[in-house]
This record gives structure tokens, sequence and C-alpha cells, in this order.
């Protein structure tokens, strides 16, 4: 406990803007209750159906006002200190995350697009042995398939790459393309395996020569005649495990596992919701960590530590033991281009 006093693990501070969206609410609020008053006066003069429409549709509308103040009447600025981790908990105390991210039609949503969203994530700062990766193609294609086999054999590259260059920005396409990058071998990687996706998902078909074993044969060749976008059978693939499969340095990588919800014609599967339902039925089977991050397949990490940012003003950490409180934060989004 004292450890924790001495090195706080995050600060909260109230914002300024907090007394001024204070003092609004309050001026706002006497006028809604001036103008019901209002409305309600004049109904009990001369009741018409005018008259009761506009007291029901303000008073619809002020209730829609009301429930949306609440985050504005105490804005928090959060200072966190990830340094000071080290005095209050070791890595095997941390929580397990399993990271969900969700895609579709490989030529709407290009699959080169997910696959540096998944990279980026299994890069984090954060024992390996806790992480997991689950990706969602709603689209059952399996050219989505065969980019996350190329991502997975990559990543035994990148991710010691990230570790020994002290990466910030670990989305390689991000990484790579920027006005002057290092030139390192991964970086001819990189580009060999977008144009591997990239033909692929061009000719819609995958070439027998960009096969390398027996296990991706047999996972590809589930894609037999009635195999549909909108009917198919449930697909579960590990592409890497953590303890099974290592890197270039010997060291373990992530969970990756991709999954393809049954679809049928005859049954609603309400979008990304059901998606994400699959994905979670999933993960509590396989990991069941307690704490998940979801993503969409163009929303990739520019900050390996975002894990403990997110969970140091949630989390209490006490030697082995902790305490999560169910919780829910997001993160800002920049949409590039």
């Amino acid at each position: 406990m004292a450890s924790s006093q001495t090195h706080p693990l995050h600060t909260k501070m109230l914002m300024p803007r907090a007394g001024i969206n204070r003092a609004f609410a309050l001026v706002y609020s006497c006028a809604i209750l001036a103008l019901l008053y209002h409305h309600f006066i004049g109904l009990l003069h001369s009741a018409s159906m005018v008259s009761i429409f506009l007291l029901l549709a303000d008073s619809v509308l002020a209730f829609m006002w009301a429930t949306a103040q609440a985050f504005r009447m105490y804005p928090t600025c959060r200072q966190v200190f990830i340094e000071h981790l080290e005095h209050c908990a070791k890595e095997e105390d941390y929580p397990g995350l399993d990271v969900l991210i969700c895609t579709a039609d490989p030529y709407k949503e290009p699959p080169m697009g997910a696959v540096n969203t998944a990279l980026s994530v299994m890069a984090y700062d954060y024992p390996t042995e806790k992480l997991s990766v689950y990706v969602s193609d709603d689209g059952g294609s399996k050219l989505t398939l065969f980019a996350f086999m190329e991502a997975a054999r990559f990543a035994a590259h990148w991710l010691p790459y990230c570790r020994k260059n002290n990466v910030v920005e670990r989305c390689p396409e991000a990484h790579f393309g920027s006005p002057d990058p290092t030139r390192f071998t991964e970086t001819d990687q990189i580009k060999s395996m977008r144009e591997r996706v990239e033909n692929v998902v061009k000719s819609g078909s995958i070439s027998h020569d960009y096969i390398t074993n027996e296990e991706e044969s047999e996972a590809l060749s589930r894609w037999a005649d009635g195999f549909t976008p909108h009917n198919h059978p449930p697909v579960v693939q590990v592409l890497l495990e953590y303890g099974k499969d290592k890197d270039v340095s010997g060291h373990g990588v992530p969970n990756l596992v991709y999954v393809s919800r049954e679809k049928s014609r005859d049954s609603p599967h309400h979008f990304k919701a059901g998606a994400l339902n699959a994905l979670l039925r999933v993960s509590a089977t396989m990991t069941n960590a307690p704490v998940i991050l979801t993503l969409d397949s163009d929303m990739h990490s520019n900050d390996p530590q975002t894990p403990l940012r997110a969970l140091l003003p949630f989390r209490s950490f006490h030697g082995s033991k902790t305490q999560l409180r169910s919780v829910f934060t997001g993160f800002p989004w920049d949409e590039q281009g």
C-alpha cells in the first residue's frame, strides 16, 4: 500500500471547463422548465392537439438533453505513470487481454488493413503469454484467411524487430511508409507480403505456390462447393499459439486465431454485433481474458503501451492480487486519409 502511495499509477484532475458546463446546465435547465411550464399553462386554458404535441415534443427533447449531461458535469483529465507500475506489480500479475478485430468483405475492407491492425496489437509492450488476438471474418473469405497466414509468418520477424529497435509506430504500413524509414530486411518482407496478398485478392484465387505446408492446404480446403459468404459452416483456425510457435529470436508469440462464424440464409446474423458475440464465445472458450479490446479492421494502434494506459486508471495492483471493476473506456480515433 505504501508503494502505491509513493508511486501513484495515475492522477485525476477536474478540468477547468467543469464550472462553465455546470453554470450553463443550470441556466439551460431553468429555460427548459419555464418552457414546459408555459406549455402546461396553455393546456389548462385551451387544450388542443397542437399544444399537446408541442408539450410532448419538448418533454422528449428535454429528457434527451438531460441524459447527455452526466459526463459534462465532471470532466476529468487523467495522467498515467507507466514507469511506476514496476513498483506495484510484476508482469505475471497483469490481466489477460483478448483483442477482437472485425472485418468483412475483402474487396470493401482490404485484408492488408486488418493484417496491419493485428500486427500492431500483437507487438504491444505486454506479456506475450497474456495477449491473444481474435479476427472475425464476417465475409467468410479464404482470401482473408490467406492474408492472416501470411501475417503469422511475418509476425515471427516483425515482433522481435519492434523489440530490438524500440519501434513506436508498430503498424508495418505506417512504420515503413514514413518519409525516411530506416531500411532493414523487414522492409522487403512487408513489401513481399503485401504483393502476395494483393495478387491473391486481385485474382480471387490462391495459387498453390503460395501454400507452404499441409496445414495451410487443409485449412483452405474448407472452401469447397457450396461455401458462400452467406451460407457456410463455422471456421476456427489457430494461426499462432503461445508455447508452440516462436519468433526468429526464440521468443514466444501471442495467440492469433481466425474465426468465421456459421451463417445461414434462414437465420438473422445481426451484422457486427453478431460477429462480436461469436468472437466473445470463442475467446471465452480458449483464453477467457478479463480484459477485452475491440477494434475495427482499419484501427491500427499507434502506441505500444495502449493496454497499460487503459488499465492503470481503473486497476489497482497489490502484489499478486488485483482488483478490477467492470468498466468501459474508449480511445480517440484519428482517421487517416
